[in-house]
């Protein structure tokens, strides 16, 4: 006995159908390797823009006439001893701009170290968080993650950053696990609380530490993503240990 057929208009209907649920699931599909690619690409793509500012710094540090001339959003250079990271570092109209552009504002999906647009750019409001990439082979802030290991941010926890008028000495005190969205902590201007909140805050999510905040410290946060949290974040937590003149190579 054979089943009976369909009516025309419901075969025409279970054909529609289908035919959605197919489109749904190759839309589905293509964004999914779309992001998956495009992830891959930012942790992979090489620094273009680091060959070009190799005459930039010399042994006493980098020359703001010629950063400046190259691009007035540069606030600053970047370097952490025992890492690969010896960057400028930029501060764009929005936290968006230096995403995916260098310092020279060609593209680039390595993108830029930036300076939170809610800070000061002269870093004298106490408390400034530096953003940057989560790149492969330790490219832009991904020799963030070594700071995580207790021993390696013991064997090395100081840093340079050079500004136009002085030079600030850093000192890693802390790293920690965060999330993009605590305000507590990327918030800036920081909301009540102050520095004393966010670092309540990434009290909560330690991974190393090593000596202590003073009430009267300013703080220089570094930030990039975990790599295993769409909102995670690795943030090392540096407190200005000196400031000296632009001359002054210590």
């Amino acid at each position: 006995m054979t089943a009976p057929r369909l009516p025309t208009v419901a075969r025409w209907l279970d054909r529609a159908v289908n035919a959605a649920i197919a489109l749904a699931l190759a839309t589905v599909l293509l964004f999914s390797g779309y992001g998956l690619w495009s992830d891959w690409a930012v942790a992979h793509a090489p620094d273009d823009a680091s060959a070009r500012l190799a005459a930039v710094k010399g042994p006493a540090g980098p020359s703001f006439r010629e950063l400046l001339a190259v691009n007035p959003d540069v606030v600053g250079w970047l370097e952490m001893e025992g890492t690969g990271i010896d960057h400028p570092v930029v501060q764009g109209e929005d936290d968006s701009e230096y995403l995916s552009r260098d310092v020279f504002g060609d593209y680039s999906m390595a993108g830029s170290l930036f300076l939170a647009k809610g800070c000061s750019p002269g870093f004298d409001d106490g408390y400034s968080m530096v953003m940057g990439h989560h790149m492969a082979a330790g490219e832009m802030f991904g020799d963030l993650d070594l700071y995580r290991d207790g021993s390696f941010l013991e064997a090395h926890h100081t840093g340079t950053l050079w500004l136009p008028d002085r030079t600030l000495d850093l000192e890693v005190v802390e790293t920690a696990e965060a999330d993009a969205y605590d305000r507590s902590v990327f918030g800036v201007p920081l909301p009540d609380g102050g520095a004393d909140g966010a670092l309540a805050s990434l009290g909560e999510g330690v991974l190393a530490s090593r000596g202590t905040v003073g009430a009267d410290d300013d703080l220089v946060l570094l930030s990039t993503c975990t790599g295993t949290s769409a909102n995670g974040r690795t943030v090392v937590v540096c407190r200005v240990a000196d400031v000296r003149g632009p001359g002054d190579s210590g």
